[in-house]
């Protein structure tokens, strides 16, 4: 991944107990961590790997990916469940993970994240279908014609005088032009003195803190990071982002 697709975040850190005290972060960042929430789970296990995930889902994911396809009905396919798409208006916003827990040899076409394909007829009736080869309801002949998916959020955006003037950005979740604040367990409100003020003071009470800015990238690596830790753990950035590298 190219550095213009990482996202910037500036931590604020406590270097004595190495711990993330939360992140001022931008509309990028937290467009990310919110669309996580519209992952399947069989996305999240493809993404993950099954065979490291904590509790009873990696397991389940692994029972499908070993049973016998003469287990299966005759008009199911166990990709559907080991690896749904994502059909969300805003699910660009998880391209920041395209390409990620595929293993060896594996391209952005295999990610759970890979794109919708969509069919129709040869005649071009109203009508459109995610299963090839099915019956037009209109003039019964086999939709095998495959027409490109178009994301709402993939229309193209105002210029930036413009969106810069209405003090937001099309697409995404959160307003731009404004600096939201981030906790270790991925609680985000947006960004004041009063409220990081509040924050550090709640954090130091009879403790001996050193605090120091830390400014770090996002990319497909953290991405992966974060979806995983923020399944298990209550203190996601600290993990993330303050682990020693082994």
């Amino acid at each position: 991944m190219s550095s213009s697709n990482k996202i910037s975040l500036k931590l604020l850190v406590d270097t004595k107990s190495k711990k993330v005290l939360f992140a001022e972060a931008g509309k990028e960042f937290v467009d990310f961590v919110f669309s996580l929430l519209t992952l399947p789970i069989g996305a999240v296990v493809k993404l993950i790997s099954a065979g490291t995930m904590q509790g009873s889902i990696g397991r389940l994911y692994q029972s499908v990916d070993n049973i016998g396809s003469s287990y299966l009905q005759p008009n199911k396919d166990k990709s559907e469940l080991l690896q749904p798409k994502v059909l969300h208006p805003d699910a660009r916003e998880l391209l920041l993970l395209q390409g990620g827990g595929g293993g060896e040899g594996s391209s952005p076409s295999s990610s759970p994240l890979a794109r919708f394909k969509m069919y129709t007829c040869s005649g071009y009736c109203a009508t459109a279908t995610m299963e090839a080869k099915a019956a037009c309801p209109q003039c019964k002949q086999a939709m095998a014609t495959e027409v490109t998916f178009v994301l709402p959020s993939a229309a193209p955006k105002t210029s930036s005088s413009t969106a810069a003037a209405a003090g937001d950005e099309t697409g995404g979740y959160v307003k731009g032009l404004v600096t939201y604040m981030v906790t270790d367990g991925l609680e985000v409100t947006p960004m004041s003195a009063i409220s990081s003020i509040t924050l550090i003071n709640k954090f130091s009470v009879n403790k001996d803190v050193e605090l120091a800015e830390k400014f770090v990238s996002v990319g497909m690596d953290e991405g992966l990071g974060l979806l995983k830790a923020a399944l298990r753990s209550d203190t996601v950035l600290s993990d993330v982002f303050l682990a020693k590298k082994k």
